[in-house]
């Protein structure tokens, strides 16, 4: 292979190349395992040249013998070879959404303040301050799962340096979390819910800015849609395609099925039947989908963004989050009674807590929400008292008693008359027994009924029936 217009051997593995484009001489060495570093001597004089590449092998050499990589890059520069790696991954469709989540927390935080270091330099101080930054820069502490998401995305980095033979093992920093502990966000009763969603019937025409009146078009639509699904704002949701949503049979049946490419994985969630309607209305916001109808739209398999304005826009994040944020402002709902702020991501949340209070189990809800079971046992284990308020509240109680005493008063009645048939009770008794005469007695449909058998099998007479049916 050619390195350039001119070689000088310097030493046996060592070699100088003067390249066509550039004056400077390029040292370049060819380690044991057979890898080279070519690096720029940045000097046209040979003789200094010569001395800068011997300077490169004994400093190669000794970083070898001292367990250090034989050579290292920038942290911005191993970032760039992580950040391809897993846009490569996410456009063959083998890579996690969170790949998108991790190459913003590197182009937003970590490049910035390690940009310049080599990699293998990243040690514990550097890990302190730059918590110490992002802490400023952020204004406020960060939660703990942001900065497990830093923290990923460092490794992502480190695993390349490591792979490039730019970083040893035993020099991988440990990783710090002393974020603030995550709490869910806050939720929405059903009554809130419902102010919500007809307040936005009529969002769009509060505005004379036509992309803000757009943008509440989908918002309705899509808050809908969040609510009926459970699927997570953002990524998860504002990714769909319309390809991604089918219908699927079951027996007879058959169910609105959203396949999204989740935060770890794929996975398929059942609509609720209503989000149909919030579909085939978003639909029609499309110029290009207006035409036709609902299924043949799904049938055809469309490439287009489900949640795209009547601009021809997709929505996106912030001006859907500004959108309901001004809405839930104006209605003095941003802050729940337990002093929780509400967001987009809540309808999740409320999606949760109904479904919950249908009774569906937390191992179903976890494979429609994309979480594991011991996750939703831990956002939403606190709801369970309210979830199930009329078994704490007793009422169950009284009911079943009530209960009990009808079923109790109906087996009286059985006896009564099962007695009078076998001749183990005389009229008076039966009367008694069945309380006729007393306060409170009541001819019900049941005991009406008996008395007409018995009075047809000629057990009562014509007075006992009157009596019984007359109280």
């Amino acid at each position: 292979m050619s390195y350039g217009t001119t070689t000088i051997n310097v030493h046996k593995k060592l070699k100088l190349d003067k390249r066509a484009n550039s004056e400077n001489w390029y040292a370049r060495l060819t380690l044991d395992n057979g890898k080279r570093i070519v690096k720029s001597t940045k000097t046209d004089d040979l003789e200094e040249a010569r001395e800068r590449a011997l300077e490169l092998y004994y400093d190669t050499q000794a970083r070898i013998k001292n367990n250090l990589p034989a050579q290292t890059r920038k942290f911005k520069h191993v970032a760039e070879y992580a950040i391809k790696r897993m846009q490569d991954a996410l456009e063959s469709g083998t890579g996690k959404q969170a790949y998108k989540d991790y190459i913003s927390a590197l182009r937003l935080w970590l490049i910035p303040f390690f940009g310049d270091t080599d990699v293998d330099k990243i040690d514990y101080k550097g890990l302190v301050e730059f918590d110490a930054w992002r802490t400023q820069q952020n204004k406020k502490p960060f939660s703990q799962s942001g900065i497990n998401n830093h923290n990923a995305a460092l490794n992502r980095v480190l695993d390349e340096a490591e792979l490039q033979s730019w970083l040893v093992k035993s020099m991988r920093p440990t990783l710090l979390n002393k974020g603030v502990k995550s709490e869910s966000r806050g939720s929405f009763t059903d009554a809130e819910y419902k102010k919500i969603y007809t307040a936005l019937r009529t969002w769009h025409k509060k505005t004379k800015n036509t992309k803000a009146a757009a943008t509440r078009e989908v918002l309705r639509n899509y808050v809908l849609f969040l609510a009926n699904t459970g699927v997570r704002h953002g990524t998860e949701a504002l990714g769909l395609r319309w390809r991604n949503v089918e219908w699927q049979d079951k027996g007879d049946e058959r169910y609105l099925v959203v396949n999204v490419d989740g935060k770890t994985r794929k996975r398929s969630a059942v609509a609720r039947d209503t989000v149909e309607g919030y579909l085939d209305r978003q639909r029609k916001l499309n110029p290009k989908l207006q035409d036709g109808t609902f299924d043949e739209l799904i049938a055809a398999r469309s490439d287009e963004f489900v949640f795209t304005t009547r601009l021809g826009d997709v929505a996106n994040i912030a001006s859907l989050n500004r959108a309901f944020n001004a809405l839930l402002d104006v209605m003095d709902l941003k802050t729940g009674a337990d002093g929780k702020e509400r967001t987009l991501y809540s309808l999740r949340h409320y999606y949760a807590t109904r479904d919950l209070k249908r009774g569906i189990t937390t191992h179903a809800l976890s494979k429609q929400l994309g979480n594991s079971t011991a996750m939703i046992d831990k956002h939403y284990s606190k709801y369970t008292p309210l979830l199930n308020a009329e078994l704490h509240s007793g009422r169950n109680m009284r009911a079943d008693k009530a209960k009990g005493a009808v079923a109790g008063a109906q087996s009286v009645v059985d006896a009564a008359f099962a007695m009078h048939a076998d001749g183990l009770l005389e009229d008076e008794a039966l009367l008694a027994a069945l309380g006729v005469g007393r306060d409170g007695y009541v001819v019900t449909e049941e005991i009406a009924m008996k008395a007409l058998d018995a009075k047809r099998a000629e057990k009562i007479n014509a007075s006992t029936l009157m009596l019984i049916l007359n109280g």
